[in-house]
């Protein structure tokens, strides 16, 4: 089940042109909520926007599209890293 309460407002709005507009399923709305999740809690990290490091105690829902428009090429390569050297 999709926490859309602990959502920000773009991600939700995301999901549900997802699921209605774009008609993806269900495992696919979920997938993608829980990937931008892990994204913007890693976001909140790299930009030191929290002290927190357990993902499990970090909320997005504050995350401002104006934090957004500062990601760049070099911050998602640095998630895309972060993945790569935390897979089990």
């Amino acid at each position: 089940m999709i926490n859309s309460d602990l959502n920000p407002e773009f991600i939700n709005s995301f999901l549900d042109y997802s699921a209605v507009i774009l008609n993806k399923s269900i495992n696919s709305v979920k997938e993608y909520s829980y990937d931008l999740n892990m994204f913007f809690k890693y976001m909140l990290i790299h930009f030191k926007l929290t002290r927190e490091t357990d993902f499990n105690k970090i909320y997005i829902k504050n995350f401002s599209l104006e934090t957004v428009k500062k990601i760049t090429t070099n911050d998602i390569n640095s998630f895309l890293s972060y993945l790569a050297l935390n897979q089990r």
